[in-house]
């Protein structure tokens, strides 16, 4: 078993292809190259851990999570139904609806802010958002982001940004080829 980490998938958002400057012809191009690149390097026991953004639409939650192998653990960003600052889950009985709705399709939904335990003493944050920085001139999600505690983190948010920068890691495909990044290589990018 294999512990995979990805983030900002974004299914069917077609203007991700232009705010991104992704290589696809279509969305539908991107969507089915992000399936075989998850795929290819998850296994059916391994575990993934989806650091927001999986989705600008529900119905791509319903169309894709049943395809994508292994366990499916998604930490909610912002575009996300299930994340709190998204406007269908700003009341927490709406949110609570949401979370389930993830759930029937394989999703387990995390806290928005987690720590897991890497192994060989190495513990890191969790978060769809940045300790600091965006990809636009305003901070954004203030009360939403993690506080620094010196911990490495584990992020997505920020796309094409930076992969490394602060102790901090952006698992976004934009920044792994499209593709989940095993936790072998987070820890050499933390050791390195």
């Amino acid at each position: 078993m294999t512990i995979h980490f990805t983030s900002d998938q974004h299914y069917y958002h077609t203007n991700i292809l232009r705010f991104s400057n992704r290589p696809f012809a279509t969305i539908e191009d991107m969507n089915e190259k992000l399936v075989r690149n998850w795929n290819d390097v998850v296994k059916p026991d391994d575990e993934v851990y989806c650091l927001g953004d999986f989705s600008m639409a529900f119905r791509s939650v319903e169309l894709y999570s049943n395809r994508l192998l292994g366990k499916k653990y998604l930490v909610p960003g912002n575009h996300d139904f299930c994340h709190s600052v998204h406007k269908k889950s700003r009341q927490p009985e709406n949110q609570k609806k949401w979370i389930e709705m993830y759930e029937d399709h394989g999703w387990t939904v995390l806290p928005e802010q987690s720590t897991m335990d890497l192994g060989d003493g190495i513990v890191v944050n969790l978060c769809h958002m940045p300790y600091l920085g965006d990809h636009t001139e305003n901070v954004r999600y203030e009360k939403n982001r993690p506080v620094n505690d010196g911990k490495w983190l584990l992020h997505g948010h920020v796309h094409c940004e930076w992969k490394v920068k602060d102790r901090m890691v952006n698992v976004g495909v934009d920044q792994f080829n499209y593709t989940p990044v095993s936790i072998d290589e987070i820890k050499e990018i933390i050791n390195d």
